[in-house]
């Protein structure tokens, strides 16, 4: 007998089908997600008290000092995180381990992988992924291999000389007056050991902060982001100096050395705001990031473009506002990754790469460039046996692009002391062009090693013409035999040197290739063949000339 059934009303039906779906849909997702440390993109920042209006209630006076110099405005992603929405978090029982303004972002632990689920329910959610499990393995990934290594006999003054930053001190540049910010892993001991004293004793140290245990204590972890300090700023008299002795640190801890994971990367952007919002103006980190103790979570050389990773987008935000980003490149050149890590990919910063003392790229020095084909890395600098303060309290010698690094960090905080009218990209820029190879980079140690010297001299010129019309600087004058000519090419032609002696004769013509606009400096020893006496000196280049006089003495 064929039983007839009353179909249900169409509305229950389709009630009774969306939560079938719902809770299909809810444990699907219970089983996919797992407890640990997730990332929580925000959709906006209502609620927030703050405003771009009253930046002094979020950054420092000298951070706004920083912008105003540098005609940098305080945007939308200056202001902090909803508190509103960290707290309907916290309620929830999630547990905050940092948060992001630039990314709007809250970094959380979730033991409740059901309460993982709900939260893409909620309205102010965009987005959620993980970035640490609740159980990490130990850490596979070794992140310096290098051991300390006794000194021996003291070679102090190369990895200072190798880019004439000894020069620099000699002329009393030594970073005062700037403001650098430490990102690493722990200042082990640097509260007692002797190369920190005139640091301490004069103040330097303006603050710590550890972002993994939130307090300020860095001082019994781990040594490297100490090593890294006795570079920029150690003094032991006879043995080690310094690349910037006379600045001021903020030492801030934001890698934790126990697991290989991507909330490194948050922790990492919590600090460099932190260096923004207290007027830091360079940003040092000997810190990278490529592959994690999760394999599905690691990065591919197509992420090192800049853009992919959330260090490398962090990176350029921290140079977007006005400071000096200085990374290593990476000690990955004889590993299987081979390729620098980020943030060495990032733009607008100096990413550096290693050099041993005769200048030869050392073996672990990563390759460039990055996955779309910029020049990476930056710069070099000496990375093989670098002297540093030890962890036993003696100079000891260390290796890695951790090393070479600071050495740039500190010898650039010299030369901006030098030219404080100059913004961080000119002198960023001022530095890659003060190198031995800048017009023919290479892979390995990217534009070659800088000389500052040269850095300090070519700032020195656009501070000259900066306050002279004429496009034309001639030096020494009077000269015996040497000249060094400046001609700020207007156009990218080639430059034509006429002389005439004062009764009007041509006594010298010579052509110079250009290749592009900005200052071009000449050196020539043509004056040797001259008698003594007055000259005019004539430099044509495309439709500008300029006229200067010159005397020749025996």
């Amino acid at each position: 007998m064929l039983t007839l059934h009353r179909p249900l009303p169409m509305n229950t039906t389709f009630r009774s089908v969306l939560t079938f779906l719902f809770v299909l849909v809810f444990i699907v997702q219970g089983h996919c997600r797992e407890a640990g440390i997730y990332t929580i993109v925000l959709a906006d920042k209502e609620g927030t008290p703050f405003s771009i209006d009253h930046p002094e209630a979020f950054l420092s006076p000298r951070s706004l000092q920083r912008r105003a110099r540098c005609h940098i405005p305080v945007t939308y992603n200056d202001l902090p995180v909803s508190q509103r929405y960290i707290d309907s978090l916290r309620t929830l029982g999630m547990k905050i381990v940092c948060r992001s303004k630039w990314f709007n972002t809250v970094t959380a632990y979730c033991g409740d992988t059901l309460l993982l689920d709900t939260l893409t329910w909620l309205s102010f959610v965009r987005e959620i992924r993980l970035v640490k499990p609740d159980h990490p393995v130990k850490s596979k990934q070794i992140k310096w291999t290098e051991p300390e290594s006794p000194a021996g006999d003291s070679f102090f003054p190369v990895q200072l000389r190798m880019l004439h930053g000894d020069t620099l001190h000699r002329m009393g540049f030594t970073g005062k007056g700037l403001l650098i910010s430490i990102l690493d892993a722990g200042f082990y001991h640097a509260d007692v050991l002797p190369a920190f004293d005139s640091l301490w004793s004069n103040g330097q140290i303006r603050g710590t902060w550890d972002f993994i245990a939130h307090n300020p204590q860095v001082f019994d972890d781990h040594p490297h982001g100490m090593n890294v300090l006795s570079i920029l700023a150690g003094i032991v008299p006879g043995q080690l100096r310094g690349s910037a002795p006379g600045a001021d640190y903020w030492l801030l801890r934001t890698e934790d050395v126990y697991s290989e994971y991507p909330v490194e990367e948050e922790y990492w952007t919590a600090g460099a705001e932190f260096a923004d919002s207290v007027g830091s103006d360079i940003i040092h980190s000997s810190l990278g990031y490529s592959l994690f103790d999760n394999p599905t979570l690691s990065y591919s050389y197509q992420d090192m473009n800049g853009r992919t990773t959330t260090v490398a987008r962090a990176a350029v935000m921290a140079a977007r506002r006005g400071m000096i980003v200085v990374v290593s490149a990476g000690n990955e050149g004889n590993k299987v990754w081979h390729y620098i890590i980020s943030p060495a990919d990032a733009d607008s910063i100096l990413a550096v790469g290693a050099v041993d003392s005769l200048q030869y790229p050392a073996s672990f020095t990563s390759f460039g460039p990055s996955s779309d084909n910029r020049v990476k890395p930056d710069v070099s600098a000496m990375g093989v046996n670098v002297l540093i303060q030890g962890s036993n309290g003696t100079v000891v010698r260390g290796s890695g692009t951790s090393f070479s690094s600071p050495l740039i960090s500190g010898l650039t905080a010299c030369l901006w002391q030098a030219f404080p009218e100059m913004n961080a990209q000119e002198i960023i820029r001022t530095v890659r062009e003060s190198t031995d190879h800048y017009l023919s980079p290479d892979n390995l140690t990217g534009y070659g090693i800088p000389n500052y010297l040269i850095a300090y001299t070519r700032l020195k010129l656009v501070r000259y013409f900066s306050g002279h019309p004429s496009p034309l600087l001639v030096y020494p004058n009077p000269f015996r035999d040497h000249l060094t000519i400046v001609v700020k090419a207007e156009e990218p032609a080639s430059i034509k040197l006429l002389l005439f002696d004062l009764s009007g004769r041509k006594v010298l013509e010579q052509i110079y290739a250009n290749t592009k606009q900005g200052m071009r400096i000449i050196q020539t020893e043509t004056g040797s063949t001259l008698p003594a006496g007055g000259y005019i000196m004539q430099v044509i280049n495309g439709q500008t000339r300029a006229n200067i006089r010159i005397v020749k003495i025996k």
